[in-house]
């Protein structure tokens, strides 16, 4: 049967966090619900609203980091929707381009204050992305389209020919590098979808990063949280604790007696993660979603969390698929709890792979975002 719908895909100036939209559409197209064209997209797509805390919107000419842009089209109707999925940190920053041309956007960090203060008619318009994670599709066959979506399109953002032409050349190309370095990375679907129904022991996992400078108070904030929940974690569970800090400039000089005691890179973490019973999660830059809980939820880990400010489209509910704390004494607590009850944290695990398979997994994800802008199932 022919699919109801064709998805066209601008090539992103990003793509470790846009992969994960992408697997989902490419997985659908090897179920052969949806037609999936990638297409060279070099748009500037400059302009950024920021909304503050008390209300007040400023307006930049900077482009919109992790925006990625989509044209679907009912093969029914031929009928075109235009929609941009944000992957940014930030609840309170949107895309100009976003907002004002296309008729659907999708927001990972998504808050409903900041958008009703925005533009009280964007309420319809800018929905909830859900959870994300870094991954991707072995059914992508237009690689060399993406590679070279990312080299045209950042130099044609950033380069300038003036007084700082070769600080800026030298600049873009380290971050077209690094794009391409790590979606090379990110790590095949497949290896989520496969996951321990057994805990192997009592592991207790903690693996965090710290970020590339501690110039921002927030930053300083998030550092010395996960700093003290490493600590914590040692001293009260010393022979089942497993992570710390990844090795990196900041994190060995700062945070040296927290250095992780586990593999760093992508793959080698997964395989510690798959066997760990209990895993920490804390919140990401700005309050954002960390990639983090996608992931745990995906392996069926008893997650001990703090609670998201993120509103989702299915909420996580407490007791059902994971356990919130909120101090240093509730997050003792609630490990000691999972580790005792051993009924709980087996309900907890099975709940959270449910949640996983319904709302979180590429495909169900994007899926749901296509039905919704349709207004029609894709089967």
């Amino acid at each position: 049967m022919k699919p109801i719908c064709t998805l066209l895909i601008h090539t992103p100036q990003e793509l470790n966090h846009s992969s994960y939209i992408q697997t989902g559409f490419f997985e659908l197209e090897k179920m052969g619900l949806v037609n999936v064209k990638v297409q060279l997209y070099i748009k500037k797509n400059r302009g950024t609203h920021t909304v503050d805390e008390y209300g007040n919107i400023t307006k930049t000419s900077r482009p919109h980091p992790k925006t990625s842009f989509y044209t679907l089209v009912d093969n029914e109707t031929n009928k075109k929707i235009t929609f941009a999925t944000d992957l940014y940190d930030f609840a309170e920053h949107f895309s100009e381009a976003a907002l004002n041309n296309c008729d659907f956007y999708f927001k990972r960090n998504f808050e409903s204050e900041p958008i009703t203060i925005i533009n009280q008619n964007y309420k319809t318009k800018v929905l909830p992305l859900g959870l994300t994670f870094r991954v991707r599709s072995e059914n992508n066959f237009s690689k060399n389209k993406f590679k070279w979506g990312i080299v045209i399109s950042n130099y044609i953002l950033n380069i300038k020919f003036d007084r700082l032409f070769f600080i800026r050349l030298k600049k873009t190309n380290n971050t077209v590098y690094n794009h391409l370095k790590k979606a090379e990375e990110n790590r095949i679907i497949g290896r989520f979808e496969k996951y321990e129904k057994s805990f192997i022991g009592n592991s207790i996992l903690f693996q965090t990063r710290c970020f590339l400078h501690e110039k921002d108070e927030d930053v300083k904030q998030i550092h010395q949280q996960r700093y003290n929940i490493i600590k914590l974690l040692r001293q009260h569970f010393p022979d089942i604790f497993l992570g710390g800090f990844v090795p990196s400039k900041i994190a060995n000089s700062n945070y040296g007696d927290a250095l992780t005691n586990v593999p760093t890179t992508p793959e080698e973490y997964l395989d510690v993660m798959k066997k760990a019973k209990i895993v920490i999660y804390t919140r990401g830059l700005a309050n954002s979603p960390a990639w983090k809980m996608a992931e745990y939820l995906s392996q069926g880990k008893v997650i001990i969390a703090e609670r998201m400010t993120t509103e989702l489209p299915v909420p996580l509910i407490e007791g059902k698929e994971l356990l919130y704390f909120h101090n240093d004494t509730e997050l003792i607590e609630k490990i000691k709890m999972v580790l005792e009850d051993e009924l709980l944290a087996a309900r907890l695990s099975k709940n959270a792979r449910i949640y996983f398979e319904t709302h979180v997994h590429p495909v169900q994800n994007t899926k749901r975002i296509l039905e919704l802008m349709l207004n029609k199932p894709l089967v």
